[in-house]
């Protein structure tokens, strides 16, 4: 039977404290068939971002073992240190990223009780006897950690292999962020040295003046991500006017408070050089 996860005394720390490789796999036939977006991904993506992780790659695989178990080995040979999982914890019968790990890495299922028990009280007020398909929820592999849904029915798992930490989480929104802060997003700040800041601005310029002024900011702070999202003017009028270009920031800090003060002089110069080139404004998306 698995244990459970109630305190952050439950986390193991991970030797060392440096950026913790990551990778996501995010199963799900509707994603594949273009039917939803994989919000999931990018949201954890920007998380570890900020709590100081490196994501490494992200995969989107289907609903069929095969391709489940596929993908996880492949990320296990690429020696990550986290893989997280997202989808497949519900009750149907094409939910099967619990089988298709315990499959991979030779675990047999056992049944989380506080989850069986939460979902029997349920259905007993509903009035239903049978509850064999809602205990799918309850799901996970022996050895493993229960993650405990707050706010539903399909429980996580934390599990070692191989000197590495694997995790599911359901592909319910919600349920998936209040599991991920209350479980990985720990792991990964304790053990990361870096906090990230990340940041969207909107640039307000002459659009001649902006790319070489863009590129000389990439040169002079090469530690600092920086990216644009310009589609080039197809009138060469266009040029002489002014436009609005939205950039992308990251920066890394020691602390939240370095990251953020490093983020404040970055914009001060950059706001400085566009005074310099002519002039314009920042304005800040988030």
């Amino acid at each position: 039977m698995g244990r459970n996860i109630s305190n952050e005394n439950s986390f193991p720390t991970m030797q060392g404290r440096i950026a913790r490789k990551i990778e996501i796999i995010a199963t799900g036939d509707e994603l594949l068939y273009g039917r939803i977006l994989d919000t999931n991904s990018q949201w954890i993506a920007r998380r570890i971002v900020e709590l100081g992780g490196k994501l490494q790659r992200v995969t989107i695989v289907g609903d069929r073992k095969e391709d489940i178990g596929a993908a996880l080995k492949e990320a296990m040979e690429r020696k990550n240190d986290i893989i997280i999982f997202t989808g497949g914890l519900g009750p149907s019968m094409d939910d099967l990223t619990v089988e298709s790990i315990g499959e991979t890495i030779d675990r047999r299922i056992v049944y989380d009780p506080i989850t069986v028990e939460k979902i029997k009280s349920v259905y007993r007020k509903r009035g239903i006897s049978d509850t064999t398909r809602g205990e799918r929820m309850a799901r996970i592999l022996k050895g493993s950690e229960a993650i405990q849904n707050q706010l539903g029915f399909s429980v996580g798992m934390m599990i070692k292999e191989k000197n590495r930490l694997i995790f599911t989480f359901p592909g319910v929104p919600e349920e998936m962020k209040n599991m991920f802060n209350n479980s990985v997003a720990k792991i990964i700040e304790q053990d990361s040295l870096d906090k990230s800041l990340a940041k969207t601005i909107i640039v307000k310029m002459v659009w001649k003046d902006f790319f070489p002024l863009f590129w000389r900011l990439q040169t002079d702070f090469p530690e600092i991500y920086l990216k644009n999202a310009a589609t080039p003017p197809m009138e060469e009028a266009e040029r002489e006017k002014i436009h609005e270009i939205k950039v992308d920031i990251v920066i890394n800090g020691l602390t939240k408070d370095e990251a953020e003060a490093k983020m404040a002089a970055l914009l001060e110069e950059y706001q400085h050089r566009i005074n310099q080139a002519g002039g314009g404004e920042i304005q800040t998306v988030d």
